[in-house]
């Protein structure tokens, strides 16, 4: 195996700095740019099934993540008035491995900054090309600098620059859903575990995270579409006004536009 001394990440979000923190346990100094001037917490909730939780245990970084998550112990489906259809009991269905846990990105992102304080990165900082032999990978940087590397990983996003100049051209296909998410700072009540309310071409999903937070995320069928930011709120209510409890608590304490992340699956 060719000796692999010097290691550019591109991107600093979950992917990029998760691997950044592996790599630094395993005696590794990676480099890592992104492109945002600031680290990148892009969303609203996530969920972490066990298994993702184990990794972050073995990166160092399990503690940071459970101080500011919450422990998921069933996911139910319900019809859209919000009678129960099924539902997984996720502490049996992952026994051993750990507990599902549910976390704000912003927390998440915290946490895995933690593992990389020790490896050097710069931030405003992009790829503009990229050219590979059987020895290297030389990259240039949108500073105007430029570095020779054994490996390139690109962790930049379904919208990879990696992957345009590395391999092709190609962009992601819509997957004929459009989808809301936000998080609020309180728990609505009879959010228990993880619900997905479902409705005739869309779905509504609630999750409780951490620190009293609440995760929800609605879901349309249908072509591509636009939502404005300004008056995306009373838009959004209006889409997901016919589904029951606890749906409707949720959406009255949504309070702004910029609380709606939106965007195509």
């Amino acid at each position: 195996m060719a000796e692999v001394d010097r290691i550019l990440i591109v991107g600093g979000g979950i992917a990029g700095l998760s691997l950044a923190t592996a790599l630094h346990r395993q005696g590794y100094t990676p480099e890592l740019v992104e492109r945002s001037t600031a680290w990148p917490a892009v969303g609203a909730g996530i969920n972490l099934p066990a298994n993702g939780v184990r990794v972050l245990r073995a990166l160092g970084v399990g503690e940071a993540a459970d101080r500011t998550a919450a422990v998921v112990r069933r996911w139910g489906f319900f019809d859209q008035q919000g009678e129960l259809l099924c539902e997984t009991d996720l502490e049996e269905l992952w026994r051993d491995v750990g507990p599902w846990l549910a976390i704000t990105r912003v927390r998440l992102q915290e946490a895995l900054l933690t593992g990389t304080a020790a490896v050097p990165h710069r931030l405003g900082v992009s790829l503009t090309a990229l050219t590979q032999d059987d020895n290297r990978v030389r990259v240039r940087f949108s500073d105007a600098t430029s570095g020779d590397y054994d490996l390139v990983v690109g962790a930049d996003g379904i919208h990879s620059t990696v992957r345009e100049l590395a391999a092709n051209t190609c962009s992601p296909s819509y997957a004929g859903q459009m989808a809301w998410r936000s998080v609020i700072p309180t728990r609505p009540p009879g959010i228990v575990e993880m619900m997905v309310l479902l409705g005739d071409g869309r779905f509504f999903g609630l999750v409780p995270m951490g620190e009293g937070c609440t995760y929800g995320f609605g879901a349309v069928d249908g072509p591509r579409f636009e939502d404005p930011l300004a008056g995306r709120l009373e838009r959004f209510r209006r889409r997901f006004a016919g589904f029951g409890a606890p749906v409707p608590w949720y959406l009255a304490a949504l309070q702004f536009d910029e609380q709606l992340h939106f965007g195509p699956i």
